[in-house]
Parts: C-alpha cells; structure tokens; sequence
C-alpha cells in the first residue's frame, strides 16, 4: 500500500513536469511565431521604404539628366568653356559667367562676382589666361578635367557633351 502511495505523488509530479513542459513549449512556440511575424512584418516595411527611396533617387537622377541634356551653356572642350567664362567677365556679364558653372555652383559664383573687387578679378583672370598655357589631364573615364597651375580649374562633362566648370 506504501509503495502505491508513494507511486501517486511521483505519477502527479511526472504528469505535472510533462504537462508543464508542454506548456512551456508551447509558449515558447507561440512567443517565437509573434517574433518571426515581426521580424518578417519590419522586412517588408523596411524593404519597401528602400524601395520607395531607390524610386526616388531614380526620379531625381532623372531630372538631373534632363536638367543637363538642356542646359547649352559651354564649350565642347574645358579650354573653350573656360574662353566663354573668361570672355563673359571681362564683359561684366556675370550672369552669363556664372552659366558656365555646374547648376550648384552658379548662384554662389555670380554673387562671388558681384562683391569682388575689379582688381581680385583682374588678378584671377590673368591667371585664368595664363591657364591655357599649362597641361590639364583628364580623369580616367574622360568625363572630367583639370587645370592644375597657375590656378586649379575642375571642370565636368555634362552627358550632352558641354564642359562646365565645377570650381576656381
């Protein structure tokens, strides 16, 4: 009779563990489902705002390239952009010398014009004349260009084929 006392304790604490690992399985279970969905859940977010980005990024790359297809103000080669730019200044068409620079650049270039000093504009000019003189080299896929003395000039390719001057 003893042993079948002790028997009944051991069977309900065998049947209480298995039942309690049971449980705990199963909410182990049901807590690693929510997980997953919410990590699939913020994938899927997180993928469609990379998405959305690369589509505007596309869209803005767009109408950048749309934007230089149009813009005619250059030369076909940097020395005949930097001719155009040096002969507009000397004219005192800011407006028209600040064309010859990169769409960022001109508004900074022209009120740059604007508040120098005829003397610091000779001075650059003289230098910028004297640039025609020294060997410029291009970049390795030919889209850029740069005169390195008496003064630095970077200039850019436009996908038209028009030189623009990036900075001096």
């Amino acid at each position: 009779m003893e042993d079948q006392n002790l028997e009944q304790p051991k069977s309900k604490k065998i049947k209480f563990i298995v039942w309690f690992v049971i449980l705990l399985f199963g909410v182990m279970t049901v807590v690693n489902l929510v997980l997953f969905g919410w990590y699939k859940l913020t994938q899927y977010i997180n993928t469609k705002k990379v998405q959305q980005l690369a589509e505007e990024l596309k869209k803005e790359e767009e109408e950048q390239y749309q934007k230089a297809m149009a813009d005619t103000y250059g030369g076909k080669t940097p020395q005949e952009t930097l001719k155009m730019y040096i002969d507009a200044v000397q004219k005192g068409d800011y407006e028209l010398a600040s064309k010859y620079f990169i769409e960022d650049k001109r508004e900074k270039e022209k009120q740059s014009l604007l508040n120098s000093k005829k003397e610091d504009i000779e001075n650059i000019l003289n230098l910028l004349k004297q640039s025609f003189k020294s060997d410029g080299s291009f970049s390795a896929d030919k889209n850029g260009f740069t005169i390195r003395k008496p003064i630095l000039v970077d200039f850019v390719r436009y996908p038209n084929g028009i030189w623009k001057i990036i900075e001096i």
